[in-house]
């Protein structure tokens, strides 16, 4: 579970018959909150690089219940409840519970902490109290939204998920000079752009043109807002599309469904384009990657 929803780490437990493990999570295009508790344990990561586009990210912890000792690119940081640390889940990093312990865990894409926060670098695997006003206001919003995973619908999560990375931010502080309204606007607009191609990938007709006419936002400039992320617009709506049927076919519910099912499901309406492209994104044919994931 681990594996599948946070990065690509080696995980020792101690021996213990009383081990064990619980995640309560809730994801939206923008970031995932989890609630993590577990028994004692050590994770190590020695990738270098992500393995897949959920692991390029910064994983934000908010520390509940357990000691975590966090150890990357030289830092080391303990964190106890109530403390709060980020490291960078692309990069080599260690971490080590001794006791059991529980924590709250959001996994923010870099671009969007990087755009906010000044050297980054040098925040990750750093102890950062949350006594500050704005820390409190980070740490109750965070317990709060973890109280009700599962209970959002995904527009809600969408839109909650602007104020959990502002915090977040506010929170690290040495925040990028920048207009913050002009900045604000570009981001509501995305967002609003974003919620929209979500709720409507599995129209095979979506166009650019039908995304422009329903958010009043012209073709070009969405396609500059992308740019910010690396992306056209009908390339996030591919990628998002193929995403949905990556999670799709690795779901049990879905067992019996074919794979043709889940694809014109989500948008897709030639079997073959689909083929080829989840072979492009993911390296493997979908039938491969259902069967080898759903034996891990």
């Amino acid at each position: 579970m681990i594996l599948r929803l946070f990065a690509d780490v080696e995980i020792g437990a101690i021996p213990n018959p009383d081990f064990f493990g619980k995640v309560r999570s809730q994801k939206c295009e923008f970031l995932r909150v989890s609630d993590v508790g577990a028994a004692a344990q050590a994770v190590n990561r020695r990738h270098l690089q992500p393995t897949c586009r959920e692991e390029d990210r910064y994983f934000a912890v908010l520390m509940l219940e357990g000691t975590e000792c966090l150890e990357q690119d030289g830092n080391r940081a303990v964190i106890r409840p109530g403390d709060f640390s980020i490291y960078d889940a692309t990069r080599p990093h260690y971490l080590t519970f001794e006791n059991d312990w529980r924590q709250i865990i959001v996994s923010v894409p870099r671009t969007c902490i990087n755009q906010l926060v000044v050297n980054m670098e040098c925040r990750t695997a750093t102890r950062i109290s949350t006594d500050s006003p704005v820390g409190r206001v980070m740490r109750s919003f965070l317990e709060s939204i973890a109280s009700q995973i599962g209970q959002f619908t995904p527009i809600e999560m969408a839109r909650l998920s602007e104020s959990i990375t502002h915090l977040i931010a506010l929170t690290l502080g040495h925040l990028q000079p920048m207009d913050s309204e002009h900045s604000r606007s570009q981001a509501l607009t995305l967002m609003r752009v974003k919620i929209y191609i979500n709720d409507n990938l599995g129209n095979p007709t979506l166009s650019a043109q039908q995304v422009s006419l329903a958010t009043g936002v012209s073709v070009r400039y969405i396609n500059k807002l992308f740019e910010q992320e690396g992306v056209s617009l009908m390339r996030y709506v591919l990628r998002r599309r193929l995403e949905r049927c990556s999670s799709d076919l690795l779901n049990p519910i879905n067992t019996a469904h074919r794979i043709s099912d889940i694809a014109f499901r989500w948008g897709f309406n030639d079997l073959s384009h689909f083929s080829r492209v989840f072979r492009e994104f993911y390296g493997v044919a979908a039938r491969e990657w259902r069967e080898s994931q759903t034996k891990r």
